[in-house]
């Protein structure tokens, strides 16, 4: 029997464990952090359901709804209008997660309103109990007209339920959660006389979003059914609210909260962390205290690696007959390899510190923090996930600034990244540092040569502000920006979770 492949599209929230879900499906290692923007285009893996049946499992960006605004969020947005779109789904994954599920559930009801067949994934329920939250699932399927599937990606429980239901997707029901004539009746109506096969939710889409992949009369649309930007803004306000309605309906029986089994420890945590004042003390301080570690930590590991490549090179040299494929090898292959495998301790531990402070949740209350500094220079806060991103690697940290939705801003912020110091610099920088700054320690805490090599990166954001600031003079184009981001919850970072990431993006540099 030949093998059926179902298509699924996995969307969802920024900050959902959507990527943690998918690398679980598909056993694939996308970078998992706790911040918006991680997963910036699509990303496809493979999903064996049973002996016959796999699926594609597609990946999209985080988005908050299809009224799109960003770039990354337009992807979403494009393959779910387009039919004849090579992934366009058999099912939609919709990933929640169990303390904003109502905010979740409003690209839920967009979702299923375009008639595609849809799972709920409600994620982390493995902090229900800590939070005082339960649901009634039975009324949360009958009342979205859907399958739920309770899980915990971290923990990975229910994943097995959630491939049953993808397997089965044909089954569900593909009912909408709102009727869209009742956003403006009059308006739909003359849409639905216009366009008899075509699905209504569909074309206000098409309209809202400026985008037409159903073959239709686009001077037609434009002529006699677009509004102006107004109209069309209230329009989507209105069926915001409607579906918000409906959403705050369900979940006064489809979700229990007992408020006094929540702790408040987050609030508190984050007054001190997006202080005017300490917030930047603590940041400085994380900062020093990782290129400490470059320094201090790696000596060890340095240390051994640098004495087995000259033992090996000796080894190779008394046991090989003399000559000159001998002296190749001793003298320039081994250690050769030595010099660079020599640095892995300290890329290593850069890629660590990153990764705890992606997965824990810090890296969002820097974004809030920095967004006042950043504006100064023509930045936004969401800058500062690539200018720190980019100290890995300046290519997929420009690739992550398609999340700001100012086009002014992405292009500085694109423009600008390079500037930050990458981890191809950091030998260089270490070997330099090794060489001129003594191995004392300032206080008996501080090494000379952490204090000295976090300088150097500093001077790199530096370079990199004072570049967004003429940049910011030099393009005079003047746009209202805003700016909102989501303080996720404070999660303890999950050892594999960062050993996957340290490991690859260290392979990365050792064999890329």
């Amino acid at each position: 029997m030949s093998n059926i492949i179902i298509k699924v599209a996995l969307i969802g929230n920024p900050n959902t464990g959507k990527t943690s879900v998918f690398n679980h499906l598909t056993g694939l290692r996308q970078q998992v952090g706790n911040y918006p923007g991680i997963t910036v285009e699509k990303k496809m893996g493979t999903c064996k359901l049973n002996e016959n049946t796999k699926a594609n499992v597609l990946d999209l960006p985080g988005t908050y709804s299809l009224n799109a605004s960003s770039i990354d969020e337009n992807v979403a947005v494009e393959l779910l209008l387009n039919k004849k779109d090579e992934n366009f789904p058999d099912v939609a994954v919709v990933v929640t997660e169990v303390e904003n599920l109502k905010r979740n559930l409003l690209l839920f009801t967009q979702i299923k309103d375009l008639e595609i067949p849809t799972i709920l994934v409600i994620n982390m329920s493995d902090r229900m109990k800590s939070k005082g939250i339960d649901f009634n699932i039975d009324y949360l399927e009958k009342a979205l007209n859907t399958k739920v599937a309770l899980v915990s990606s971290r923990k990975n429980i229910g994943l097995e339920n959630l491939k049953h239901l993808i397997l089965n997707y044909k089954d569900l029901s593909t009912q909408p959660c709102l009727n869209a004539s009742s956003i403006d009746e009059v308006y739909f109506d003359k849409l639905r006389q216009a366009f008899p096969n075509q699905l209504l939710y569909k074309l206000w889409l098409v309209i809202t979003q400026d985008v037409n992949f159903l073959n239709l009369d686009r001077n037609e649309i434009k002529n006699n059914f677009t509004k102006s930007k107004a109209d069309l803004k209230k329009l989507q306000q209105k069926e915001t609210i409607k579906r918000y309605q409906f959403i705050n309906d369900t979940l006064k029986i489809g979700q229990i909260i007992d408020a006094s089994k929540a702790t408040d420890f987050r609030s508190k945590l984050d007054r001190i962390l997006t202080h005017k004042v300490f917030g930047y003390v603590i940041f400085f301080s994380i900062l020093l205290l990782i290129f400490q570690s470059i320094f201090d930590w790696s000596k060890i590991p340095m240390d051994f690696i640098d004495e087995t490549f000259a033992d090996l090179a000796s080894l190779a040299k008394n046991s090989l007959p003399k000559g000159e494929f001998t002296n190749l090898i001793a003298e320039g292959i081994i250690p050769g390899i030595g010099g660079i495998v020599l640095f892995v301790p300290q890329i290593a531990f850069l890629f660590l510190f990153i990764s705890i402070l992606e997965e824990s949740g810090y890296m969002s209350r820097v974004v809030f923090l920095m967004d006042k500094v950043m504006r100064k220079y023509g930045l936004s806060g969401k800058s500062i996930v690539p200018l720190i991103s980019g100290t890995a690697c300046a290519i997929p940290a420009i690739m992550g600034t398609r999340n700001i939705e100012n086009w002014k801003e992405r292009l500085i912020t694109i423009l600008v990244t390079p500037f930050t110091t990458c981890s191809a610099r950091l030998p260089v920088y270490a070997i330099l540092i090794s060489l001129i700054i003594p191995e004392k320690k300032a206080l008996g805490i501080f090494s000379y040569q952490g204090i000295t090599l976090m300088i150097l990166y500093l001077l790199g954001f530096i370079m990199a502000l004072l570049s967004a600031y003429i940049l910011n003079k030099i393009l005079k184009f003047n746009t209202k920006t805003y700016f909102v981001v989501e303080m996720p919850n404070y999660k303890l970072p999950l050892l594999k979770n960062v050993g996957i990431n340290v490991l690859e993006k260290t392979k990365s540099f050792v064999f890329d």
